[in-house]
């Protein structure tokens, strides 16, 4: 599978004991390691509220990394559309699309919480409407440079996007929603990291998006279907265990804790060793890490992997170190075994 691509996955969630100010300086130092690296992409989620996502503007962490990176694309991962007015969204992409000279990615949703939807004074069902309204007008503006409003007036971009058009994503946990991103010429990433579906589900959702694919005139000449999953690598195979373990439980209540605070219960700590014998986690050796990377692109199909490398508690050295053993050692023995 020559065509293979590797991105990093940021929630940006909270790391006890650090200000946030330090946690944004941690998450991008990891950007520019990637930057170096042999990742195609870096996403960046959107939560309001929560401490599972610090990044409440990610166009604005986007154009942050812009200005420290040279090379790698940006790609938030999801802007929740309806949370926006749409001119002041289009303008925003703009900006930053000149701002990284023509890397920005544009990751699309309605958002997956209703808690979220709720701080904002909108229903899910409100959230539907209000994508499917906004969208179509954000996305004119950007590829014509003219803004038109509900009326019918139109109005000029002062500043317009360096690209020509944007690559899309429309990442989801919802199988009914393949043919939906395929059909708009959409790339995806499918599960959400470890509540993901299994391998087999996601094979079958990955022939159903590339069909559908195939019959859509897209200027997105190789689409991507891809996974998330969290990654941590280590030299040494207890040192990984040792410090992914410890790191998890801090990210699962960041992950579990907006919820809670409204009184919706959530499953219990997840068994990490299970998780990874499931191929819904990624820790390890190298050695190890090859495999479980090898297992879940063969039996899926996949031509995109997402690796979320800072969560929780895990310390920025480490984070760092993770990512480098991943691009250094991980990322070519990978392709060496699927292209043999």
């Amino acid at each position: 599978m020559a065509d293979l691509e590797f991105g990093v996955f940021d929630w940006v969630d909270v790391a006890r004991g650090h200000s946030t100010a330090q946690t944004y300086d941690e998450r991008i130092a990891v950007a520019k390691r990637a930057d170096r690296g042999r990742f195609e992409r870096y996403h960046i989620a959107e939560h309001h509220g929560a401490t599972l996502g610090l990044a409440a503007s990610p166009g604005l962490f986007a154009a942050a990394i812009a200005r420290e990176t040279e090379r790698i694309r940006l790609a938030p991962m999801t802007y929740i559309v309806p949370l926006y007015e749409p001119l002041r969204l289009a303008e925003e992409i703009a900006m930053i699309d000149n701002l990284s000279h023509g890397r920005l990615e544009l990751g699309i949703g309605k958002g997956s919480s209703p808690i979220e939807a709720r701080m904002f004074g909108h229903t899910s069902e409100e959230m539907q409407a209000r994508y499917d309204a906004f969208l179509p007008r954000v996305l004119e503006a950007l590829e014509t440079g003219v803004y038109r409003n509900d009326e019918g007036e139109e109005f000029p971009l002062s500043v317009r996007p360096l690209q020509p058009s944007f690559t899309t994503w429309y990442p989801t946990s919802n199988p009914e929603s393949i043919q939906r991103a395929a059909a708009g010429g959409e790339n995806t990433i499918f599960g959400f990291a470890f509540r993901s579906p299994g391998l087999d589900v996601i094979r079958e959702r990955r022939d159903i998006y590339f069909e559908a694919r195939a019959t859509v005139d897209s200027a997105e000449r190789h689409p991507r279907f891809g996974v998330l999953r969290h990654v941590f690598v280590a030299e040494d195979e207890g040192e990984a265990w040792q410090k992914a373990e410890a790191a998890f439980v801090d990210h699962y209540d960041n992950f579990t804790w907006l919820w809670r605070q409204h009184g919706v219960d959530q499953p219990p700590l997840p068994d990490l060793r299970r998780l990874v014998a499931d191929h819904l986690f990624f820790v390890g050796s190298v050695d190890s890490i090859v495999e479980q990377v090898v297992s879940v692109v063969e039996a899926t199909g996949v031509n995109y992997l997402a690796g979320a490398f800072s969560w929780g508690s895990l310390h920025v050295e480490d984070a760092l170190a993770s990512v480098d053993l991943f691009d250094v050692h991980v990322i070519p023995r990978v392709l060496e075994r699927l292209e043999g």
